[in-house]
């Protein structure tokens, strides 16, 4: 039986505590823009198909959907798929909706994709590593990846700022059974690792959150949205700024 976390147990906290707040629309907003400005093949009007593996409620789905754009959305957890069915319920996008984990989607889909979205879900799986040559399977011959992680050196960052230095040094990281801290915090070094093996290439790093989860609550509720998204914005792209984000955003490619 897999130990991936499936959200079915978690998915009405996840809409509270996620997209409902202001971490959650800053996340968005960064990724969209991201994706949106930095993979060519979505600047122009042609056909398109696109895989969001893990997708959630489909915030990121909504955003690309086009008629011209297939999209198959899917995820480990039924509940979560159904939220993303009633976010993509008017969409002019030929959309096809399948429950199922990345690891068990041949089974019932062999498809590939030009564009394959996988976001905050590598950091929720037992064994992140292996998934990594799975998306690259689902890919057309110069595909591209979204992959966006829970990046373990911020958590670390933010402790030491905390002065939770026990559980630093411990390397006590790992979210509790039941939450919404992920069980598998990425290390950037690692991943690049990872991806290198597999001949993907990252064309960009983006910091998500490379502010807002420093801020002193009293900063948070005393600076409007705007302003703060206007810095996220500007420091999102540069290094080394966007290596602390609380995610990161990575963009691949396969020849």
């Amino acid at each position: 039986m897999s130990k991936d976390t499936n959200f079915d147990l978690h998915s009405v906290k996840f809409k509270k505590n996620i997209y409902n707040t202001a971490k959650g629309q800053i996340r968005l907003k960064i990724v969209v823009d991201d994706i949106l400005q930095n993979i060519p093949v979505l600047l122009d009007n042609k056909p398109l198909s696109i895989l969001d593996a893990g997708c959630g409620m489909g915030q990121v789905s909504k955003a690309l959907e086009q008629e011209n754009r297939a999209l198959t959305l899917c995820d480990i957890s039924a509940d979560m798929l159904a939220m993303a069915q009633q976010t993509l319920s008017a969409s002019p996008s030929d959309i096809e909706y399948i429950h199922s984990s990345l690891q068990d989607l041949g089974e019932q889909h062999d498809h590939k994709y030009d564009l394959v979205i996988f976001h905050a879900v590598l950091e929720w799986l037992d064994d992140p590593q292996a998934i990594i040559p799975v998306l690259k399977k689902r890919l057309k011959p110069g595909g591209y990846i979204s992959l966006m992680f829970y990046n373990l050196n911020s958590i670390i960052f933010y402790n030491l700022l905390k002065g939770n230095f026990k559980k630093v040094l411990q390397q006590d990281f790992k979210g509790h059974p039941g939450g919404l801290t992920p069980i598998n915090p990425i290390n950037p070094q690692e991943l690049d690792g990872w991806l290198d093996k597999h001949q993907i290439k990252t064309l960009k790093k983006t910091g998500v959150r490379v502010l807002y989860d420093y801020l002193r609550k009293d900063l948070k509720e005393n600076r409007s949205f705007d302003d703060i998204i206007e810095i996220e914005s500007i420091y999102a792209h540069q290094e080394p700024f966007n290596m602390m984000g609380r995610y990161i955003h990575y963009i691949c490619q396969i020849e």
